[in-house]
């Protein structure tokens, strides 16, 4: 397998770190953001979309970044990171419907745009909605400890990644949600998690 894309980007981040748990063998080629190679043909023969991450898999191109988890999940079925799809899959969406907007959001407030692009309104606008989708995710962590369910899965390396950079740039989130604390301290732990997540983003700023 290839992945392709950026190891700065999110959401190749969710893919890297699945693919990490999943204990795969991979290659990856490094294209997107400053480093280019998006025109590649190469790489625009496997998704008509053109942007990463794409997991180039016996010469299939999977695009989208919760899609490849569930074409690893299917094609790995007896992995207990596996097991829990059917569990994970609406957090799955959730994440893609409710979570990223808002975070992408605030990251490009407090990271990716020069000072004077910057709104402070609409960076604490961003914090609330953010501070409601967070109680949703603490709720759902009482119920069952993990968004995957009983165990670690899918939805949790989905919704997880974010959470390294969205509490790096906005430490005082959801003071009240203990539980969603303790998931992402659970998540620190992982040693995946140590080598794809919380990494360095300072290239992303601006020059």
């Amino acid at each position: 397998m290839i992945l392709w894309g950026r190891p700065t980007s999110v959401n190749v981040q969710k893919v890297l770190w699945a693919l990490d748990e999943l204990g795969l063998p991979f290659d990856h080629r490094v294209v997107g953001g400053r480093h280019g190679g998006l025109d590649d043909p190469a790489f625009r023969a496997l998704t008509p979309a053109g942007k990463v991450p794409v997991l180039e898999d016996a010469g299939q191109g999977v695009w989208e970044s919760h899609a490849i988890l569930r074409h690893l999940a299917r094609r790995h079925p007896e992995h207990a990171l596996s097991a829990s799809l059917a569990t994970a899959d609406p957090w799955m969406e959730f994440g893609t419907s409710t979570l990223m907007p808002p975070f992408i959001g605030l990251f490009y407030q407090r990271v990716r745009l020069r000072p004077e692009e910057r709104s402070a309104a609409r960076a604490e606008a961003l914090e609330r909605e953010l501070s409601g989708v967070l109680s949703v995710m603490d709720e759902g962590l009482g119920r069952t400890g993990w968004l995957s369910g009983a165990d670690f899965g899918l939805a949790d390396i989905a919704l997880g990644t974010p959470m390294y950079r969205l509490f790096d740039i906005a430490p005082g989130l959801a003071p009240g949600s203990a539980r969603l604390h303790d998931w992402r301290a659970r998540l620190a732990q992982r040693p995946a998690w140590q080598r794809w997540i919380a990494t360095d983003y300072s290239d992303l700023r601006p020059e």
